[in-house]
């Protein structure tokens, strides 16, 4: 390839991730309804014609933003868990970590909780199944607590998911309606707390119960 060409590929993922960046910020800002392609190619600083030469219209660059930031996040899952043991301390720090990330890129969170999770089409978008991908682990995780006596030993872990991601969405989703105006971390311990409670394993009468083998660090 020469250098003319090294030039132009660089040159239009600059101009892509500029189309890309301007309609994160204006989602984020106007909400998906109220922007239009005509304030994405004004704010990237490009054509309409240029636009449509990287994105098929707006659904497609809804799409694409939480694609790009989901990747990411599932991309680096498995560095995040590497050496943790016990399934409460895995737990723990699959939802420190998630919502560190979610507070590093609010704009990206904006646009998943408030825009695409209501989109018709989301469920049949490679994101979703990377969102179902990173979800899947929690599975693992519920699994490995019900087999090794942490929880009980009868936890259906779809249900324990769909309780924890439930928690999550409510946490992530209450934080964004009122303007990111507190920690998101805020009372998360309690949380987690109440969340150990519901999944742990209930000792008979006089042992001891079984809970997380200690906290690992947010």
């Amino acid at each position: 390839m020469g250098s003319q060409d090294l030039a132009g590929n660089k040159k239009g993922e600059g101009t892509k991730q500029r189309i890309i960046d301007s309609a994160k910020k204006l989602f984020a800002e106007y909400g998906y309804q109220k922007t239009t392609i005509v304030d994405i190619s004004k704010q990237a600083g490009v054509s309409e014609a240029a636009l449509y030469e990287y994105f098929k219209g707006k659904e497609d660059l809804l799409l694409t933003i939480p694609d790009l930031w989901v990747r990411r996040l599932l991309a680096d899952l498995d560095d995040q868990m590497f050496g943790i043991e016990g399934a409460f301390n895995k737990l723990r720090k699959y939802l420190w970590w998630n919502l560190r990330r979610i507070e590093e890129s609010p704009l990206d969170a904006k646009i998943v909780y408030m825009f695409l999770k209501t989109n018709a089409s989301f469920m049949d978008t490679p994101v979703y199944s990377n969102v179902r991908s990173l979800y899947s682990y929690l599975l693992e995780i519920f699994e490995e607590g019900a087999a090794n006596g942490e929880m009980k030993p009868d936890l259906d872990p779809y249900v324990a998911r769909s309780l924890f991601i439930g928690t999550m969405d409510y946490t992530v989703t209450r934080w964004l309606l009122n303007d990111m105006s507190y920690p998101l971390f805020e009372k998360l311990d309690e949380v987690f707390a109440l969340l150990v409670d519901a999944f742990a394993r209930r000792e008979s009468a006089g042992g001891a119960g079984a809970g997380p083998a200690g906290g690992d660090e947010r």
